[in-house]
């Protein structure tokens, strides 16, 4: 379990850094051409590598074993990243907006800033894939709704490219048709609905993060009903994101010895996360 969390931030740490290069990419040749839509995407690319660092601290975090002051352990920090996230994103929003509004730089479309985008586009597809292929590898739901952030953000970057080759054909079009400016203010709704969307989101998880999942924990019951010199008292599962953690209490038999009770302790922990992946962190507490 460990080894996989050590490289399960192995990969996000190698993603952040590309994110990083991306958004300075984009925003560098954004000012360079006065390219106002660029600009925009570049804060969504500057979102993606905070929410990578997000994700390695709160993977650390959440895996401490619960205590007496968080007695069902520390999964609500997914949460309370996320919705930190989505409320600086929705911050860049209006950003973004004020910039539609203020921005005045003359955008001229160029053969250098093309090729810098299509950059950009062949770093986010890497990302895309690392996240992808060692999410299913791994099994890491983190890394999965990490690669989906970055998809979006691969998307959002072929719009720019759309904006960028239609600017190609300026003359063609009329005067009073800014599609710089068209570009940024969709970026700018863009953005409002995924913080929104991700507030929302991370809010309904804390509030219902508690609740039981009755069906995996009949489902737990019944696989520790062989082992029978230990007894079990209680179950209580937590949703932690997109995990669980499972905390268990359980009666000995007066004649097991330290060293047996530990052998146990590893069966069962062994045996739950074999049979369900999204359990993550599991807790034994002996009476």
């Amino acid at each position: 379990m460990k080894e996989k969390k050590l490289k399960e931030n192995k990969i996000i740490t190698i993603t952040a850094i590309i994110n990083f290069i991306v958004a300075v990419l984009k925003i560098t040749f954004g000012v360079l051409f006065s390219f106002s839509t660029l600009i925009s995407d570049s804060i969504q690319s500057f979102i993606d590598f905070f929410t990578d660092i997000m994700s390695i601290v709160a993977n650390r975090i959440g895996k401490r074993r619960a205590n007496k002051t968080y007695p069902f352990g520390y999964g609500q920090v997914y949460y309370v990243a996320n919705l930190i996230t989505g409320f600086l994103l929705f911050l860049i929003g209006v950003f973004i907006l004020y910039q539609f509004f203020f921005f005045t730089g003359t955008f001229t479309p160029s053969i250098k800033i093309t090729i810098a985008l299509l950059v950009v586009l062949l770093l986010k597809s890497i990302v895309v894939y690392l996240l992808n292929h060692y999410g299913r590898k791994y099994t890491s739901e983190l890394m999965i709704e990490s690669a989906k952030e970055s998809k979006a953000d691969f998307i959002s970057t072929i719009v720019v490219l759309g904006v960028l080759l239609i600017a190609f054909f300026e003359e063609y079009i009329p005067s009073w048709i800014n599609i710089d400016k068209i570009g940024s203010f969709g970026m700018a709704l863009y953005v409002f609905y995924t913080s929104i969307k991700m507030m929302v989101l991370n809010v309904k998880g804390l509030l219902a993060n508690d609740t039981e999942n009755e069906e995996l924990k009949q489902q737990i019951e019944q696989k520790l009903q062989k082992y029978e010199d230990i007894k079990l008292k209680k179950v209580k599962i937590i949703k932690m994101s997109s995990y669980y953690s499972v905390f268990l209490q359980i009666k000995t038999s007066d004649e097991m010895t330290i060293k047996e009770y530990i052998a146990y302790e590893k069966k069962i922990k062994s045996k739950l996360r074999s049979y369900n992946k999204l359990i993550r962190y599991i807790d034994v507490h002996p009476l």
